[in-house]
């Protein structure tokens, strides 16, 4: 009982420091906290929410959550939710509290996990429990996990699982036991199915350790010890597949299903690393509210691209290499600079425009291992990897208060000043966000006596991530839906007679209906959609600009039969659906 009591008095202090701070965080939906989501509403928070949802369904239905009939409509298809980890990590909230409590449940939770997951790295590597703690507070606070929060990216949230399995390893290496090889693979199988950017980076880092020491070992020309490194890496990677293995199989045959909802083939990734997700080296170092690339400018989205490390935690970290620590830190620097390299993507992006050397964009070591890797050609989102730079140097933080320690400085005075510099960069000074803003997921009545067919909601023409709140509604009535996730438009509603007029109307300028209206293929149309089982249209008025909203309800007056006007959301009933 005393060495519990000892371990709390130890660590209780830093984990209330981690929870508090994930509060402040959190603090937008405590209110509400099955009402609110945390997240921009014109952000990828719906599809989150939809998709906690959607597998706490399937599991308690008894089916494995790997492909869906409820969205793109009529087909369907193979779907693997990129969050399926923290779903199953919060089912418990999800079955009773709701999918938008087990969402916010699981934001607050990897919060705190971050900076559990540092301050376990930093201790193990530092040995400074006030270090420790403030490499927590940097890593939990770095601006790019408040700019995935604002973008309602639930899964990039999971990066405490990364410094938990770079310690494990660490462990496992320097005492090669099967439990702790066994544990280390347990961490690393954990990150990676929690995030799989988070799985590579974690092998990344633990392969380029596993080399050094395979080096040294060909330098002494001595096999002494390696039976035993190789016992536990054996049993290390076994567990760690069998943790990650399964998932990562349904992940990989989902993206790669001929009914795939959510691909992402070669072409797609490489236009979106090179056209939206470019790094520009001015952001990593820039603070303040800008953003490059702005992608509200240039696509009309309002999701960030924040890759800013912060001063107050680059220069403070790097002051190590001029001490007498050097040694110690300066691996932790060179996978900073590593993953920071791999950050600026395949091109050199310099102020908001990529650079030229004799007419071509100056090739970046990313190319390189996208056209040799085939998990690297998987990759849309290179901007992902300042995570591991963040916490290279939030480790490197720790030893920072050790060296002020040494010259006389009180170690909690100090960690308590740098971590107070960081917060205020991170919160006010960054180019996150701060306070988080929330997503209202409550659905109206309506939608619950919504049955025997599919529903489409209007208007179409709203940007592809504000439209996906459709999906919230889904989460009432049940029924499918044309969207899918991240769909720009359902092929299915311009192949349809009725449906593409509809759209085309909604789309056109002009001001009214045209004085006739092609009665045959409307029928048609609408024949063929109630076929197919759909059978409700839903408008929402204040999304529509005034003229075109009076136009598209004219037209579902003549050709639909009106059920319900509450002033906001109008109801159209197609007729009896034939699935």
């Amino acid at each position: 009982m005393s060495g519990v009591s000892a371990f709390l008095r130890t660590h209780a202090p830093a984990l209330g420091v981690f929870t508090a701070l994930a509060l402040v965080f959190c603090a937008p939906v405590l209110t509400d906290p099955t009402g609110l989501a945390l997240g921009h509403p014109s952000n990828d928070v719906w599809n989150h929410v939809w998709g906690f949802w959607w597998v706490g369904t399937e599991l308690a239905a008894g089916r494995l959550p790997v492909a869906t009939d409820l969205i793109a409509w009529p087909a369907g298809g193979s779907l693997w939710f990129i969050d399926t980890f923290n779903v199953l990590a919060t089912l418990p909230v999800l079955w009773l509290a709701g999918p938008t409590a087990a969402y916010n449940a699981a934001i607050f939770a990897n919060f705190v996990l971050c900076g559990v997951g540092a301050y376990v790295l930093a201790l193990r590597v530092a040995r400074t429990h006030a270090g420790a703690a403030l490499a927590g507070v940097a890593y939990m606070s770095c601006p790019h996990l408040l700019g995935q929060a604002y973008n309602g990216i639930s899964e990039t949230l999971s990066a405490g699982w990364l410094p938990l399995s770079i310690a494990a390893f660490l462990a496992a290496r320097e005492q090669p036991r099967p439990a702790q090889a066994a544990l280390a693979g347990l961490a690393f199988g954990l990150t990676a199915f929690a995030n799989w950017y988070y799985g590579l980076f974690a092998a990344m880092v633990c392969g380029a350790v596993m080399a050094w020491d395979l080096l040294g070992v060909l330098r002494a020309r001595s096999t002494r010890g390696l039976p035993r490194a190789a016992t536990a890496l054996v049993i290390g990677g076994a567990t760690a597949a069998i943790v990650a293995g399964g998932p990562f199989t349904l992940f990989y045959l989902s993206m790669g299903a001929a009914d795939a909802v959510v691909t992402r083939d070669r072409a797609f990734v490489w236009m979106t690393l090179v056209m939206h997700n470019m790094t520009d080296v001015v952001s990593i170092f820039r603070p303040g509210k800008n953003y490059s690339p702005d992608l509200k400018a240039q696509f009309d989205e309002d999701l960030l691209v924040i890759v800013y490390l912060g001063h107050a935690l680059v220069w403070p970290a790097l002051a190590m290499l001029w001490t007498g620590w050097r040694r110690f830190t300066r691996p932790w620097a060179l996978f900073a600079a590593a993953f920071l390299v791999l950050t600026l993507g395949p091109y050199l992006y310099v102020a908001g425009a990529y650079v030229k050397l004799d007419g071509s964009w100056i090739a970046l070591p990313f190319v390189a291992l996208y056209d040799a890797f085939p998990l690297f050609s998987r990759i849309s989102h290179a901007y992902r990897f300042i995570i591991g730079a963040s916490l290279a140097l939030s480790v490197m933080l720790a030893w920072t208060v050790r060296e002020l320690g040494q010259r006389g400085i009180p170690v909690v005075a100090a960690a308590v000043w740098l971590g107070a510099l960081r917060l205020v960069e991170s919160l006010w000074l960054s180019p996150a966000v701060f306070p988080l803003p929330t997503a209202d997921t409550r659905v109206p009545a309506v939608y619950a006596h919504l049955d025997g067919g599919a529903v489409l909601d209007l208007p179409l023409s709203l940007p592809v991530l504000a439209r996906s709140h459709y999906s919230m509604y889904q989460m009432v009535h049940g029924q499918p839906m044309p969207y899918g996730l991240n769909d720009p438009s359902p092929l299915y509603l311009y192949v349809n007679r009725y449906s593409r007029y509809l759209i085309e109307l909604e789309r056109s300028t002009v001001a009214s209906l045209p004085s006739t209206l092609p009665a045959l293929d409307l029928a048609l149309g609408q024949e063929d959609l109630r076929t197919r089982g759909m059978r409700w249209i839903v408008l929402h008025r204040s999304e529509y600009p005034a003229p075109q909203y009076a136009k598209v309800a004219q037209f579902l007056d003549l050709t639909a039969t009106p059920t319900w006007d509450d002033g906001e959301t109008r109801v159209y009933d197609l007729g009896a659906a034939t699935p």
